[in-house]
């Protein structure tokens, strides 16, 4: 078995998933990975979610210091009523 995430063998003694793809109730395909390699994976996700958040933050912060500096000027937001 190779894993499909650093393409290296795996060994029936290492501690891995084994991802099984299925299609209208038949299997279709089965992916291999390490185990250390899909946690190392889940992680990056982890860290680019949360950099994505403080960047996302950040921008919030800066656009609202620019509208009180009166830099950027107050949008207004439609009311629609239903």
């Amino acid at each position: 078995m190779i894993c499909f995430r650093c393409k290296k063998i795996i060994n029936e003694e290492d501690n891995y998933f084994a991802m099984v793809e299925m299609n209208n109730n038949k299997e279709v395909n089965t992916r291999y990975v390490h185990k250390t390699c899909w946690n190392k994976f889940c992680s990056q996700l982890d860290g680019a979610s949360s950099s994505l958040a403080k960047s996302n933050y950040l921008l919030n912060s800066l656009g609202k210091y620019m509208k009180n500096l009166g830099i950027i000027k107050e949008e207004k937001e439609d009311v629609v009523i239903c």
